[in-house]
């Protein structure tokens, strides 16, 4: 999918400047970069919104066209940050992040469980604890997605970062010791672990019991 974003400087800034520049068809937004003043800018609404609908995620690589005094300039951009309305969900603010191509850049990228662990056909449950990771890679070479194959997962076995498997000129940034997925046991077994360790519990109380029976029986055919 061609990504590209069409934008102008945005000569007012602040609240009243945002309203206005939303109620002109526009959404107001953030350009900086290593070396760059940061710039106010605002890009076309109905362009950006259409692009970010079909986005999986932040942090993608596309071309900011940025008209300025009848000049088109093409810069190489990634989406870092899209605000919400959090009632209406409508777009109110954008950060570009101006990237160097030749320059690797620390990234976050969504992690995509393939195939169906052995565990959960079991009837295990997944439970997918890290769902973005850290990278550091060159913009040319960002992925979409680190796929995880967890096939071979079983009941009780959890996955870590360091188990991840990226591919050349991609470094992971995470911890290496953060758990990624984990397959837990079924809550029937849990529930039936519980029922055993509260039977193995009463039953001292149980044996205690017959032994004060036993007692009161000997002290009175001893009197006898």
């Amino acid at each position: 999918m061609k990504i590209e974003f069409f934008g102008k400087i945005r000569e007012k800034t602040g609240k009243s400047g945002a309203r206005q520049t939303r109620r002109e068809g526009f959404i107001p937004a953030i350009l900086y970069g290593p070396g760059y003043e940061p710039l106010p800018i605002k890009v076309e609404k109905k362009q950006a919104e259409k692009i970010i609908k079909q986005l999986h995620a932040h942090n993608v690589m596309g071309d900011l066209i940025l008209s300025s005094d009848d000049k088109e300039e093409r810069i190489k951009v990634i989406l870092k940050d899209i605000q919400f309305d959090e009632i209406t969900d409508e777009i109110l603010h954008l950060d570009f992040y101006r990237v160097r191509m030749d320059k690797p850049i620390a990234i976050k990228v969504p992690i995509n469980l393939v195939g169906e662990s052995e565990g959960v056909k079991k009837g295990g449950i997944l439970e997918h604890e890290l769902r973005e990771i850290e990278i550091e890679v060159l913009p040319a070479n960002i992925p979409e997605k680190i796929d995880v194959d967890i096939s071979n997962l079983d009941i009780g076995d959890s996955m870590l970062v360091k188990d991840i498997k990226v591919e050349k000129g991609i470094k992971i940034l995470e911890d290496e010791n953060k758990v990624v997925v984990s397959i837990l046991a079924p809550k029937v077994e849990e529930e039936e672990e519980e029922k055993k360790e509260e039977e193995v519990e009463a039953e001292p109380e149980v044996i205690s019991e017959e032994k004060s029976k036993e007692k009161e029986e000997e002290k009175k055919e001893e009197k006898e």
